[in-house]
């Protein structure tokens, strides 16, 4: 049964389908295509690079913070997103793992960094998942929902912003990423309504999004260290740190704090942001009658 606060979702939530989709990118040595593989620019290679490091594990994370209460879910519209859910964030990973291979091959050290911490620690989480805290196993849910609305409005930022799909200069990389960004936005309010539907609080969902903003921040030597033992920003220091300097101000973060404001507002639900019409256009392209990723499909 759903917990004494749960509240109810809204129409568009209830009525959203998160289909799994099975496929597969070329990742074979071939691709990434060149060193700073977004439109040759070290600060924005380097940050995609280490955010896909990232992924794997937080895809795992997401996975068994939502997994701890799969059983207490008798909604069955809610059960069917979380199945879909959970297969969506189990690909991401697996595709992303497999981007990961080639970029540490590459000289990409913090990408292989983040991997190996994040599996050791979501292997330890896994192990112990039904044994947590109530308390502690909702935080991480939390948390979930918080990085799941952050993934949902970056992805928006990547499939909206024209510029973006500029720098994405090689098609491989550039096609997965925007695959990614679709799928964020398709299941952004799933680990969301679970947290409601087990009476997750208010207090807790604001103070994690508090948090886990505090860590990405953290993240930012990583990404600096990445950057400062990268040999060519030896070789070319004056538009090395052009590129680290002007990285705040490019589009992809422009409109990015009104909108992560957002999820601090009590009562705030994703779906208040509207990606229907923007979802519905890439969707389209990538997977409809002629998509260009069906070949992808398995």
């Amino acid at each position: 049964m759903p917990g004494h606060n749960a509240q109810p979702r809204p129409a568009s939530a209830a009525g959203r389908v998160v289909h799994t989709r099975r496929i597969a990118f070329t990742f074979d040595g071939a691709a990434p295509s060149r060193r700073h593989f977004v439109a040759d620019d070290i600060a924005m290679s380097h940050l995609v690079a280490l955010l896909s490091g990232f992924f794997p594990s937080g895809e795992e994370f997401f996975i068994q913070s939502v997994r701890r209460y799969d059983r207490q879910i008798t909604d069955p519209v809610l059960k069917k997103q979380v199945a879909g859910f959970i297969g969506q964030e189990m690909t991401h990973g697996i595709q992303h793992r497999e981007l990961n291979t080639q970029l540490v091959h590459r000289g990409y050290w913090a990408t292989g960094l983040m991997d190996r911490v994040g599996a050791r620690l979501v292997k330890r989480m896994k192990q112990h998942r039904d044994r947590l805290p109530d308390s502690v196993a909702r935080c991480a849910l939390a948390i979930t929902a918080g990085v799941e609305h952050l993934t949902a409005i970056l992805g928006e930022q990547v499939l909206s912003v024209p510029w973006i799909q500029h720098q994405l200069t090689d098609p491989e990389v550039r096609a997965m990423l925007n695959w990614h960004a679709i799928e964020e936005m398709e299941h952004k309010s799933v680990a969301f309504d679970v947290y409601r539907y087990i009476g997750g609080g208010e207090p807790m969902r604001i103070a994690a999004m508090i948090a886990t903003l505090a860590l990405f921040l953290s993240r930012t030597v990583i990404l600096l260290a990445s950057i400062a033992t990268d040999p060519w920003a030896w070789r070319h220091p004056l538009r090395t740190l052009r590129s680290v300097l002007t990285l705040p101000r490019t589009p992809l973060f422009a409109g990015l704090g009104a909108k992560i404001r957002c999820y601090l507002r009590p009562g705030f639900h994703p779906d208040d942001i509207d990606h229907g019409p923007l979802l519905e256009n890439w969707r389209q392209e990538y997977f409809g009658p002629e998509g260009i990723l069906l070949d992808h499909l398995k």
